[in-house]
Order: structure tokens, then C-alpha cells, then sequence
């Protein structure tokens, strides 16, 4: 059973806002309602700089920064080194997966997915911390 504490927060980058209300929704059903938003991986950046984020979850393939280029942004910023990453996406394309694996996220869903599987691989992600 995962155990996250109350002050546990979560950044999303969703530039449409799509996937929110669910992603919110599941995430409060296991636990955490500490869920902000923001719509490119740049501001997604700076968010995580002005705030403690104990998880960012995004999509892949973005613009104007894609996945690649935001992960190693944050694996260069010693402040935000250690966040994990987990990809969320709609994308059931092989060559993004191994990208994104071979790039080093932390962890990788591939929607639609229960909580269940949400919650295995958010316990995965705090068991590796």
C-alpha cells in the first residue's frame, strides 16, 4: 500500500488541460491533493524552482521543449536533480517508451490506465527514493 504524506505535491504539464480533472481525480483517490498544473515544460521549470514538487508528470513529445530536453534540464539543475519524472501519455509508440527510457524517466504510463497501475508505480518511484 503506498503511503504519501499530506504535504506529497505533484506538477502536471498539460498544455489543454485534458487530462487534469482525471489525473486529479486518481491522484486524490490514492492519497495526494497536492496537484498544480502548467502548460509547457518551461514553465514547468520555473514552478519547480519556486516550490518543493515531489513528482512532475508530463507527456513525451511537447513543444517547444520536448521530454528529452526537459529531463535533462532538470537532471542538470542540482535543485531539481533528484525530482522524479513519470510520462504520461496516449502514445503506445515503442520508439517513445525506449526513448523516454533510455533518456533515464523514472517511470512511464501509458493511458488509459486504473489507479491500480497508478498507484503501483507511484510506490515503485518512492520505494527507488
Amino acid at each position: 500500500m503506498l503511503h504519501v504524506e499530506p504535504s506529497y505535491s505533484v506538477l502536471i504539464i498539460d498544455p489543454k488541460e485534458a487530462a487534469l480533472p482525471v489525473l486529479k481525480r486518481m491522484l486524490g483517490e490514492i492519497g495526494i491533493s497536492q496537484v498544480e498544473s502548467v502548460p509547457n515544460a518551461v514553465d514547468a521549470l520555473s514552478r519547480m524552482r519556486e516550490t518543493k514538487t515531489n513528482l512532475l508528470m508530463t507527456d513525451w513529445a511537447m513543444e517547444p521543449m520536448g521530454g528529452a530536453e526537459l529531463l535533462r534540464a532538470m537532471r542538470a539543475d542540482p535543485q531539481l536533480a533528484a525530482t522524479p519524472m513519470m510520462v504520461v501519455t496516449t502514445e503506445p509508440a515503442p520508439a517513445q517508451f525506449f526513448d523516454a527510457v533510455d533518456a533515464g524517466v523514472d517511470a512511464y504510463a501509458i493511458a488509459p490506465f486504473t489507479i491500480q497501475t497508478l498507484e503501483a508505480k507511484l510506490a515503485f518511484l518512492q520505494e527507488g527514493r
